[in-house]
């Protein structure tokens, strides 16, 4: 579709803007059934996924060369897609600096509670991660090792949070999330417990040795401050990454990213 079949918006109170302001929420998202995805990256992991799952396209004025193009590419018969002045999208805009193109995507479904994770694949296990930049980048991460599957327990910040499907770098909008209450994500991992790792800095080291030819594991990350509660952590087996400088500990984003690459990309053991 031409940039010149694009609708102009020149309102800063558009319903169209106002529809992005909403999808910041929770609340917002599940009622319109849609998801805010901006900027060039995120839009080049939507030229991926299904047109039909793309509804909207908000493109500026004064977008990139780049987003110009990615828009013109996404756009499709049944898609709507605006042209904003720079201060309609600015204000539609999560970012403090706007590359210009967002848009609105209709999110896979959450897995069915109940369902299991699937055999003899990665699985990622994240405990009440609340800030929404530690889990894109995350999703990202395991994206980006082979991991499809993902068991979030609740609460937890919403991987379809803005800012996290922009750290995510778009991952966020075609994996497959298992949302559990505290017990029943325990209850859960225990079944796995033959292929489960749960990271905390009192667990045994991890060695490249120990990961080899385990490429299903379960990595299971805690909460950004506090870690794993010490029911999970006197459950599960422990595992930590050994630490050679004087500092505690690495962020949740690093030691998971570490943790999957050493689970899920190592070829067989040579003899």
């Amino acid at each position: 579709m031409s940039l010149k079949n694009f609708l102009k918006i020149t309102s800063r109170r558009a319903e169209v803007v106002n529809l992005a302001l909403e999808l910041r929420e929770k609340k917002g998202r599940a009622a319109s059934g849609l998801c805010w995805a901006e900027g060039a990256v995120a839009a080049e992991f939507a030229l991926s996924l299904k047109k039909s799952r793309i509804k909207k396209i908000l493109l500026s004025e004064e977008a990139t060369p780049k987003c110009r193009k990615l828009a013109e590419a996404l756009a499709h018969e049944e898609c709507e897609a605006f042209l904003l002045t720079k201060e309609c999208f600015d204000k539609a805009s999560v970012l403090k600096s706007p590359e210009g193109l967002g848009l609105m995507i209709e999110p896979k479904p959450p897995v069915k509670p109940g369902s299991a994770p699937p055999k003899n694949e990665p699985v990622s296990c994240l405990w009440q991660l609340q800030d929404p930049g530690n889990l894109g980048t995350i999703i990202r991460s395991a994206a980006a090792f082979g991991c499809r599957f993902m068991i979030l327990v609740e609460p937890s910040v919403s991987p379809l949070h803005p800012l996290a499907v922009r750290a995510s770098a778009g991952a966020a909008l075609d994996m497959d999330f298992l949302f559990l209450p505290e017990e029943e994500a325990l209850a859960l991992l225990l079944r796995e417990k033959d292929r489960v790792c749960a990271l905390s800095g009192d667990g045994n080291a991890l060695n490249i040795d120990f990961c080899y030819n385990k490429s299903d594991e379960l990595v299971v990350s805690g909460n950004e401050p506090h870690g794993l509660p010490r029911k999970v952590r006197e459950a599960l087996p422990l595992y930590s990454l050994p630490l050679k400088g004087r500092v505690e500990s690495l962020n949740v984003t690093a030691a998971s990213a570490i943790a999957f690459y050493l689970f899920w990309s190592l070829p067989p053991k040579r003899t």
